[in-house]
């Protein structure tokens, strides 16, 4: 029981975090609007801040320069080569976040496996490349409108079907944003639970817990002729799992340019765009994975003794109209790192991990 009253008000707050997001993401089309602007990323400023997730600008930078040229690591973790990992990017946040993910859960997978989609060159995408991590230049808008994300969202699904064709035999393509730390073990232990290569599989987190209309009508119905069902589930574009059998039925709506082009026929962003044609067009429906966390989630609550088994695990923060605001980062007890040198938590995951590392030893 905690003793602080304010505390007791933090967690109430984080507990009901989910139904307040939920609710102002909507169901309609004017509504989702709303939903895309609470991505911690976001350029942009909804009508409401009251509950508005917002980036932590890491001020621990200082630290990873620090550590700079302490990697690669080369951990050993459960190993699975069937796993396309897509990572989308920006060349805004590559110091404040690519450079997190190099030094951390990039070490732990095999740098082929991994594809970075961005829209700007610096010495980071250079660093990633010289690693031997996949860095595409995408010809996207540097901006976080739907347009531009939709975009930079074809060229990821484009990279799966490239190495399809080149002969690699990926069963699983995965899409994380840039502020997420990926817990490869646990993916991979995940994704054995399942016969990809068979079962059409969308795994995800579900982005609200209702069903979402299927709205779409006039000359863009005729796009898709043959949708399922009137009602989908999506997931929040921030991580996700599609099985190799499905991504097979996507190539003609989302490889490419036909991404863009499926986005602008249905009026949605990125990820209710792949929600919406795999749950409406194709009747398949998403399987809700608790383990995945995101931005969106009340990550303070999560019980500390379960932390190794997440897959993946965010950061943010948020207000309440009349509160202080709220850091939304997962509690590691006698973490390696203070939060001041350590804001998103990655550093301190990653000990908790793999506690072997040299600079979780040494620093």
């Amino acid at each position: 029981i905690c003793a602080n009253p304010e505390m007791k008000l933090v967690r109430v707050l984080l507990l009901l975090m989910p139904v307040v997001l939920v609710y102002v993401s909507g169901i309609n089309t004017e509504e989702n609007q709303d939903h895309c602007l609470l991505d911690s990323s976001d350029d942009e400023s909804p009508s409401d801040h009251s509950c508005k997730t917002e980036e932590i600008i890491p001020s621990g930078v200082s630290l990873i320069q620090r550590l700079h040229g302490k990697y690669p690591e080369k951990l050993t973790v459960p190993r699975s080569t069937n796993v396309h990992i897509s990572v989308k990017s920006t060349s805004a946040y590559h110091k404040p976040r690519l450079s997190l993910l190099l030094l951390t859960w990039l070490q732990t997978i095999e740098p082929e496996q991994v594809h970075i989609i961005t829209d700007g060159v610096d010495g980071w995408s250079k660093e990633a490349a010289q690693l031997g991590f996949h860095v595409v230049q995408s010809n996207c808008e540097r901006t976080h409108n739907r347009e531009a994300l939709c975009c930079k969202s074809g060229f990821e699904y484009n990279e799966f079907y490239s190495e399809k064709e080149s002969g690699n035999g990926y069963s699983w393509y995965c899409h994380f944003d840039d502020d997420m730390y990926v817990n490869v073990g646990a993916l991979v232990d995940t994704l054995a639970k399942y016969k990809p290569d068979r079962d059409r599989l969308y795994l995800g987190r579900w982005s609200v817990n209702r069903n979402t209309k299927f709205d779409v009508s006039g000359d863009a119905l005729k796009h898709f002729p043959k949708h399922k069902t009137s009602s989908y589930h999506f997931g929040t574009g921030a991580a996700y799992c599609i099985s190799s059998s499905l991504m097979k039925e996507l190539e003609p709506y989302l490889r490419g340019p036909k991404f863009l082009e499926t986005c602008v026929h249905l009026g949605l962003p990125d990820d209710m765009t792949v929600g919406a044609v795999i749950g409406a067009v194709l009747g398949y429906d998403l399987t809700d994975v608790h383990n995945i966390n995101t931005h969106l989630d009340s990550l303070m609550n999560l019980d500390p003794h379960s932390l190794k088994d997440q897959i993946s695990i965010s950061y943010g923060q948020f207000t309440i109209i009349g509160q202080p605001v709220i850091k939304n980062i997962v509690d590691i007890p006698d973490a390696h790192f203070s939060v001041d040198e350590d804001p998103t938590r990655f550093l301190s995951y990653h000990c908790l991990l793999y506690p072997k590392t040299s600079w979780c030893r040494v620093v």
